[in-house]
């Protein structure tokens, strides 16, 4: 929920779907990683903490303008990073500017994690830090490689781990089809064991689109990187569930770019979601599918 004639958005802000209904709150500009090759986001920005003089006055006014609010997302994307008393003073403002306030998110890269212990993420779940959105997109090694993203499948584990241990939910975006047609099956299959030991509270699987500008394309022009089509994104999107193992998680395909939708409970529905997808797959049938027009990064 933006509130732009009254708070102080710098360039494009994005929210994760789940964040639809909170009050979105700029903190900072732009990604600490930004590498990532698939990646458009932030591109007319360096990471940077905007001024805090500017954040209290934006948290002032959004609580006159908005004062029942209940969840609110820090933005852009990488607000945890930041020297960890000057998250904590926002979260104290936040905190008292807004009575009903129930829980804070936000973006976290591996990259900004890896510097918090167990004790910092403690002292921000304390101030209603209750959600960390977490980019793992792949789980294979040679995938992740590709696209350039710091760390490493295994330190993506070792840090939703540590988020978890101190009891802040965490939701981990995979990105399907980020192998193209060379690693779409151990994308898919690696992909599902990183996700069976992390264990996150929630999954986010985005349909990869390839945008302008970035090296992906440049790559595929180059015939170096094969896209998927709508009907092997599924296919990889069911093997990516059926070798998941049983645990306890929301589970969505909800985002713009997905073409099939899905909003379920593993593992109660993680049965009737492969028999639904074996079933599209088998039909081939379109009219399952979100057009590519009404597509979206």
């Amino acid at each position: 929920m933006f509130i732009e004639d009254i708070l102080d958005y710098e360039g494009t802000v994005i929210r994760p779907p789940s964040e639809a209904d909170s009050l979105i709150l700029q903190v900072t500009l732009g990604c600490t990683d930004n590498s990532c090759i698939f990646c458009p986001a932030y591109k007319e920005k360096k990471y940077k903490v905007k001024d805090f003089a500017l954040i209290e006055r934006d948290i002032k006014r959004a609580a006159k303008a908005m004062p029942d609010t209940r969840r609110i997302f820090l933005a852009d994307g990488d607000a945890i990073a930041m020297e960890q008393q000057e998250f904590i003073k926002i979260l104290d403002l936040l905190n008292e500017n807004f009575p009903k306030l129930s829980r804070i998110a936000v973006y976290g890269s591996i990259k900004s994690l890896e510097n918090k212990t167990v004790t910092d993420l403690k002292e921000f779940k304390n101030k209603k830090l209750g959600v960390i959105y977490l980019g793992f997109e792949t789980g294979d090694a040679e995938v992740y490689k590709m696209i350039i993203k710091y760390g490493t499948p295994q330190v993506n584990i070792a840090t939703c781990l540590k988020v978890k241990e101190s009891g802040i939910k965490t939701n981990v975006t995979v990105i399907l089809g980020l192998g193209g047609k060379k690693y779409t099956t151990q994308h898919a299959v690696n992909t599902a064991k990183i996700l069976s030991i992390a264990r996150p509270d929630q999954i986010a699987a985005l349909t990869l689109m390839i945008a302008p500008g970035t090296p992906l394309l440049s790559m595929q022009k180059r015939k170096e990187f094969e896209e998927l089509n709508n009907f092997e994104f599924l296919e990889e999107l069911k093997t990516l569930i059926e070798n998941m193992e049983d645990f306890k998680c929301l589970f969505f395909s909800n985002h713009a770019s997905n073409y099939y939708p899905i909003n379920a409970r593993f593992p109660k529905d993680k049965p009737q979601i492969v028999a639904e997808l074996a079933e599209i797959l088998k039909s081939k049938d379109k009219k399952h599918l979100r057009p590519d027009f009404s597509r979206g990064l």
